[in-house]
């Protein structure tokens, strides 16, 4: 504005200068030219001065008219830009604070009255430190004065994204501020524009302090936890984990991959098959490699955490030890099926297979029937200790005669079946050579406490005659022990 006016008076005086200067100069020379009285001559150069005047006045008068409606004009565009400014400054709900530069407050709009708790009346031409905590105040002209002689036009305010403010009551409170400086020198503004932080403040404290609640009790739990991710990386986990797979803590855990963590990979792929159709799985059991090697099983229950996408983020989950549980099933599974003495199938086993075989395919079906003979006296005179040893043996004879896929069972007291699949006449009867000859070994073995085994075999060429055939084997069995019986006195003991 100075700068504008300035050069508007030198023009106008310069207007006036060369005006002057050209008018005295043609007019004494036309009339030295034109008029030789010389009363006549002073009369005429007092009319001149006097056109010259009223011309000058004019002239003057229009150039003065055309700076003031100028200016009028220029002012009443900086009103209507201020009314403006002040209009949209009212408007944003975020506290609006103008200083000078001997940093006293000039603009205060309602968002500042609201977090403040001043009035503007209250504060305009006050000091900027009323706004701030006293610890504050003397470090912050320092710090405005440099940023109006940098060349930054805004910046944020506070080194840690945040400054403090003070309010009316004293309370001090965080918020984030921006300042930006409009003018030059002296004329110099300073705008700061100012967000009472203080809810966000406190909902992420409540956040920090409810993820410190959160992390020590998923450490502290004594129930495995886990999170992983879709590529298989463990994400976190916590110390019972860690224990129940026997790493010795949460670290090395974390370094390892979900596959080094799976036994069976069926496993893991069967719960990702799962994950796919439900968001939360429980009971999988699935069995884990520990450490050392040595496998366990647990029981996995898990969701399905999906990204915005829909697909799969992550997996979070619980597993709790069921090894001991598995352990009693498999034995009470055992116990249902096998023979307690001898560990071979029961009887009830036996016939199950026995149905099963008929209704198959595995055609012939050979039976072999065996008998410990003589162990009702064994038990009578040596005890039960020793008749139950003869039947150990004869279990031992018999699984090392058999293949993996014949089926052997103790369906009696000193009765023992054999079911062979796919076996005709001719491969039963090498059978019963393999039994001979292992027996033949067992008693080697124990020349003091010889066994002897009764044998009968027959073959089923369609399974509804395996019955019959179970029947035919006995009945050849007892043939042999009969015969045996008969020959006592004059045939020594097998072996």
């Amino acid at each position: 504005m100075r700068s504008s006016a300035t050069r508007s008076a030198f023009r106008v005086a310069g207007l006036y200068l060369i005006a002057g200067a050209i008018w005295v100069a043609l007019t004494d020379q036309l009339l030295a030219r034109l008029v030789s009285d010389p009363h006549l001559l002073t009369q005429i150069q007092s009319y001149k001065g006097w056109v010259f005047v009223l011309g000058t006045s004019l002239a003057f008068f229009l150039l003065m008219k055309q700076e003031f409606t100028r200016a009028e004009q220029a002012e009443a565009e900086e009103r209507s830009a201020s009314s403006r400014m002040s209009d949209i400054m009212e408007m944003v709900g975020e506290a609006i604070v103008a200083i000078d530069n001997s940093q006293r407050i000039v603009v205060f709009n309602k968002g500042a009255e609201t977090v403040f708790g001043y009035s503007a009346e209250e504060v305009i031409g006050r000091p900027l430190d009323i706004l701030l905590p006293e610890s504050m105040a003397a470090g912050h002209r320092p710090l405005v004065s440099a940023f109006a002689h940098s060349q930054d036009t805004s910046r944020r305010m506070g080194k840690r994204q945040h400054i403090r403010a003070r309010r009316k009551d004293g309370t001090v409170f965080p918020a984030e501020a921006s300042i930006s400086k409009f003018g030059r020198a002296a004329e110099m503004l300073f705008v700061v524009m100012l967000i009472d932080i203080t809810e966000r403040m406190r909902g992420q404290q409540a956040l920090l302090a409810s993820e410190k609640r959160y992390r020590m009790l998923f450490e502290d739990l004594p129930v495995a936890l886990y999170r992983t991710s879709a590529d298989g990386t463990i994400l976190d986990a916590n110390n019972a984990l860690a224990q129940m797979l026997g790493y010795p803590d949460r670290a090395s855990l974390l370094a390892a991959s979900v596959a080094d963590l799976f036994a069976d990979a069926k496993d893991r792929q069967r719960e990702i098959d799962l994950a796919s159709g439900t968001p939360v799985v429980r009971n999988q059991e699935v069995l884990l490699r520990r450490l050392d090697g040595s496998s366990i099983w647990a029981l996995d229950h898990f969701r399905v955490a999906p990204d915005e996408t829909g697909k799969v983020d992550f997996f979070e989950g619980s597993l709790e030890d069921i090894t001991e549980r598995k352990r009693a099933e498999q034995k009470l599974r055992f116990l249902s099926t096998h023979d307690s003495l001898t560990s071979l199938y029961n009887r009830s086993f036996f016939e199950e297979e026995a149905a099963r075989m008929a209704r198959g395919r595995e055609l012939p079906i050979s039976v072999v029937m065996a008998d410990v003979d003589s162990l009702k006296a064994t038990n009578d005179t040596q005890g039960h200790e020793a008749g139950d040893e003869l039947l150990r043996r004869t279990a031992d004879v018999l699984r090392a005669a058999f293949r993996a896929e014949d089926v052997i069972a103790r369906i009696g007291g000193d009765e023992f079946a054999v079911l062979l699949p796919g076996t005709d006449p001719e491969r039963a009867r090498q059978a019963l050579d393999r039994v001979r000859i292992e027996l033949r070994a067992q008693n080697i073995a124990h020349p003091a406490f010889a066994l002897d085994i009764s044998l009968g075999s027959a073959t089923a060429e369609r399974g509804e005659r395996l019955n019959d055939a179970l029947k035919q084997a006995d009945a050849e069995m007892y043939r042999e022990k009969s015969a045996r019986r008969g020959d006592e006195t004059n045939t020594p003991p097998a072996g």
